[in-house]
């Protein structure tokens, strides 16, 4: 990106305010555990009972949230997707369990769930079946929005398959949002709106933020590295529109965080964390957190990662520069802080030099007069104290990303 481009997104940034949903939640991104990419729609539980769609399986995630740390970490959901329901409503219309699966129902799983300090999620969809073909909430938004909140239901997350046109698609995100304020419980709102109007029409971020807690703008995320890696470029190249529309109340989402299972390796594993933290994204993992290896528990715990996270500055990040195989990405922390990420796209040979100078950062003013930087990931480094025209020389191994924080003397 050219400097005079790159100087203007950040002004943009700086001043551009956004109307947020007002429901006084999702002040920063939301944090927790999701079944989808790691569990999909596995309802037989007599052949797969460690990994069906089951009051089982969140009670056991519940459980080990807690006893694993990733509640202290700051993860706090645990969201049930897809696949959870009944095949048809109950006699007065209303959305249901699947009996056999769920036999204490979801208020029960709910009450479980609190009892952990935990918050429990759930799906929905705009049209009239999900995405897996059970029913929807399509001319039942009012009733499913009550059964949620008598539930205790936390967070709904609002898939858009199966509407028949794009104004009952909008006209549905917007019921829905208000229908769950009506309740008078606190409910975060994830909805994926932009994602199924992107292919027909330029989606107005302003009125979605108007409703919405977190957006999905892109394809689900699969447990690989060509996943990842569209999910970054994407972002990069749409910037100028979906930046300065993030902040407190309302985040744009790329999907989980499936680090600790199967397609990544560790610098690719690395990279998503370090990724997800610049763009301010909700954390997500879907996983399976009763068997995770050490490393895996490490990074998704990193302390110094997930505060940039959750900086409560609330802006999301954005790549200022790309050379070759390299990208420099930036996000402005508080206190005048900033969160620096290089990332190494290159798929071939070994590590790699990237040399920058720090009047890249921050349109100039991240090091100026002087800075200290701390190297967070792949590994913890301090950098020392450095000055407005130094350079700064990392070395960063292929798919991999150095995560940096810049903090002003």
């Amino acid at each position: 990106m050219a400097a005079a481009l790159r100087w203007a997104l950040v002004a943009a940034v700086a001043v551009v305010a956004v109307v947020a949903l007002d429901n006084g939640v999702a002040r920063t991104p939301p944090m927790g555990w999701l079944h989808w990419e790691r569990f999909l729609c596995g309802t037989d539980c007599a052949a797969e009972p460690d990994s069906c769609v089951s009051e089982r399986l969140f009670t056991e995630m519940a459980d080990v949230m807690v006893a694993e740390g990733w509640k202290e970490a700051g993860y706090e959901f645990v969201c049930i997707d897809d696949c959870w329901m009944a095949p048809t409503r109950d006699e007065r219309g209303r959305l249901q369990a699947d009996p056999r699966r769920f036999p204490g129902g979801i208020r029960a799983l709910a009450d479980y769930v609190h009892s952990k300090g935990l918050k429990l999620g759930i799906y929905s969809d705009v049209g009239n079946r999900t995405c897996a073909g059970f029913p929807g909430s399509y001319g039942h938004y009012e009733l499913d929005a009550q059964t949620f909140a008598s539930w205790g239901v936390d967070l709904l997350k609002f898939d858009g398959c199966n509407a028949d046109s794009l104004g009952l698609l909008a006209e549905g995100y917007r019921n829905m949002s208000l229908a769950l304020n009506k309740t008078g419980r606190p409910i975060v709102y994830s909805c994926e709106w932009p994602f199924y109007l992107r292919p027909v029409q330029q989606p107005n971020y302003t009125e979605i933020k108007q409703y919405c807690n977190h957006w999905r703008n892109f394809y689900d995320v699969y447990d690989s590295w060509n996943s990842i890696k569209s999910i970054v470029e994407w972002t990069a190249l749409h910037q100028d529109s979906i930046v300065k529309i993030a902040g407190p109340g309302g985040w744009n989402d790329p999907d989980m965080l499936v680090i600790g299972n199967f397609g990544l390796s560790w610098d690719q594993a690395v990279t998503q964390m370090a990724m997800w933290a610049i763009m301010a994204a909700p954390l997500f993992m879907s996983n399976d957190l009763r068997h995770m290896k050490p490393e895996a528990k490490w990074l998704l715990q990193n302390k110094e990662v997930i505060a940039i996270n959750q900086d409560p500055l609330g802006k999301q990040g954005y790549r200022i520069t790309k050379d070759k195989n390299f990208e420099l990405w930036e996000r402005p922390l508080s206190d005048r802080a900033y969160a620096v990420a290089v990332l190494n796209q290159q798929e071939i040979g070994g590590p790699q030099n990237f040399t920058f100078s720090l009047t890249f950062l921050g349109n100039g003013l991240a090091c100026n007069p002087a800075c200290c930087i701390q190297q967070i990931l792949p590994t913890g480094r301090d950098w020392g104290v450095h000055n407005w025209v130094s350079s700064l020389s990392v070395e960063v191994n292929p798919t991999g990303t150095v995560l940096l924080k810049v903090v002003p003397l």
